[in-house]
């Protein structure tokens, strides 16, 4: 039988059908889900989505035989750490285009991820931390001069307007006092950076340095800038394992006859090292339209 089991009024329900698809955005919505694949912390990370998609159909799916994939990966934004209790400062600003040309720290003033792999990849990377808050943007003034402005509705003038922190001074000690950082460590985290940026040595910083999204600019110019960040999660990138079709596979790859899935909820085509970002509406629209054409052709 092709079809669901449900409840209605205390009474169970079976509803029989020729196909049945699960197109429900995934799970960025349920934070027991979110502590078992992505990070220990969904608290402290910004729920940048409606809150509807909380894994129903994944759950669904999996009680069904399907198999799960790449479940580790979101998509997701750096916005102001402001926004974890300013809804007026998400979605926007992001913040990732100064991150990805600058450097990120933590509250030791110690460099923590590759900013070159871009702002996706670093909202993941602060995400799977012990306290994705901790997190904290240091550039200078050529960087919020141009990065700062780069995107649609950039940081730069947006963040201040918005009412969002942006530590701003001198020199990088002041700058550190100002952010609650340990101004010496800040500044030898600025000169290590500088002089790898300088020489071309980005693989021997800690943690190595790529340009996958860019190349990094030198921090020296004042005004130096501080911005607190958080990881904002718009949506998950894995799910249920389908073929292209959209029909729902196991594990050893065989189709569940009748099961089909789409759109956020849907895995293997997003994610894995690298981080490939194709597009929840992508998704959405390309295998909604696949599997209603094959769900048609069972009729």
């Amino acid at each position: 039988m092709v079809g669901i089991e449900a409840r209605r009024g205390g009474s169970d329900l079976a509803i029989t059908a020729d196909a049945v698809v699960i197109a429900d955005g995934g799970f960025p919505g349920n934070a027991e889900l979110f502590r078992k694949y992505i990070g220990p912390r969904p608290d402290r990370v910004l729920m940048r989505h409606a809150g509807t998609a909380i894994g129903d159909g994944l759950k669904m799916a999996e009680t069904a035989g399907a198999a799960l994939i790449n479940l580790d990966r979101f998509y997701g934004h750096l916005p102001s750490r402001d926004a974890m209790e300013s809804e007026g400062l998400w979605p926007y600003p992001q913040i990732d285009a100064v991150a990805t040309a600058a450097i990120v720290v933590d509250h030791g003033g110690r460099r923590i991820l590759d900013e070159g792999l871009g702002g996706i990849s670093i909202t993941n990377d602060l995400a799977r931390l012990e306290d994705p808050l901790c997190g904290m943007v240091i550039c200078d003034a050529p960087i919020w001069e141009t990065a700062g402005k780069a995107a649609q509705i950039p940081p730069n003038p947006q963040l201040l307007a918005g009412g969002g922190t942006l530590h701003q001074a001198d020199t990088p000690a002041t700058l550190a006092e100002m952010a609650g950082l340990p101004p010496e460590a800040l500044a030898d985290t600025i000169g290590s950076y500088n002089d790898a940026v300088r020489h071309d040595r980005l693989a021997a910083l800690t943690p190595p340095r790529s340009t996958r999204s860019g190349l990094p600019w030198p921090i020296e110019t004042p005004p130096f800038f501080a911005i607190p960040i958080c990881a904002g999660i718009t949506n998950t990138m894995g799910g249920i394992a389908i073929d292209g079709w959209g029909r729902v596979k196991r594990s050893d790859g065989s189709v569940i006859a009748g099961l089909y899935a789409a759109g956020g909820s849907t895995g293997g085509l997003e994610g894995g090292g690298a981080l490939g970002y194709v597009g929840g509406l992508i998704k959405a629209c390309v295998f909604g339209l696949r599997v209603g054409e094959d769900a048609a052709h069972r009729r």
